[in-house]
C-alpha cells in the first residue's frame, strides 16, 4: 500500500508560501519575522524528534502556511 506523505506536502506548501510572503513583505522587519519563524519551526522539528514533536511541527508549519497565504491574499496578489 502506498502512503501519501501529507506532512511533507503541507511543509512544502508552507515553505513556498513563506518564501512568497518574504518577497512580498515591504519592510525589513517583516522579512526578518518571516525568516525567523521559518527557522524556529525548522529547528523545533529537528530538535524535538518524538511523535509529539512531529505533530507540533506539522501544526506549526500549517499555521505558518495559512498565515502566509492570508498575508499574500491581503496584499492583493492573485493566487491561482
Amino acid at each position: 500500500m502506498i502512503q501519501i506523505p501529507y506532512a511533507a506536502i503541507a511543509t512544502g506548501i508552507a515553505v513556498l508560501l513563506g518564501i512568497w510572503a518574504f518577497v512580498e513583505a515591504e519592510s525589513a522587519a517583516g522579512r526578518v519575522v518571516i525568516a525567523v519563524l521559518m527557522l524556529v519551526i525548522f529547528v523545533l522539528s529537528a530538535v524535538w524528534r518524538s511523535e509529539a514533536g512531529r505533530v507540533a511541527g506539522l501544526i506549526a508549519w500549517s499555521v505558518f502556511g495559512i498565515g502566509c497565504y492570508v498575508f499574500v491574499k491581503l496584499r492583493g496578489v492573485a493566487i491561482r
